[in-house]
């Protein structure tokens, strides 16, 4: 991926599940890769209320991945970030089979 290109992502209906709970909500997610972490980072926001440093689900229907709550935005969404495979497909990794 090119240094001025968009970050690749997913935008759609996600299921999360909290501490054994389910639900589905709304997400807007995306990833990058992250050269001094050696690893791809995602991260976005999902339209449900979680706690702050809460551990979550979050599955797309091209897969499922754990991400952790980090803050609660002005309008009631809560954002997310990972590290590792995605959610979500991304092309840099199909490439390598990671």
């Amino acid at each position: 991926m090119g240094e001025h290109e968009e970050p690749e992502g997913y935008e759609g209906e996600v299921t999360v599940v909290v501490d054994g709970v389910t639900s589905t909500a709304r997400a807007a997610l995306g990833a990058r890769f992250d050269p001094l972490a050696g690893s791809v980072v995602w991260s976005g926001r999902v339209a449900a209320r979680v706690a702050p440093r809460t551990r979550l689900e979050i599955t797309t229907p091209q897969g499922s991945s754990v991400a952790e709550a980090t803050e609660t935005d002005p309008w009631g969404n809560t954002r997310v970030t990972g590290v590792g495979r995605p959610p979500f497909r991304v092309e840099l990794l199909d490439e390598v089979g990671g």
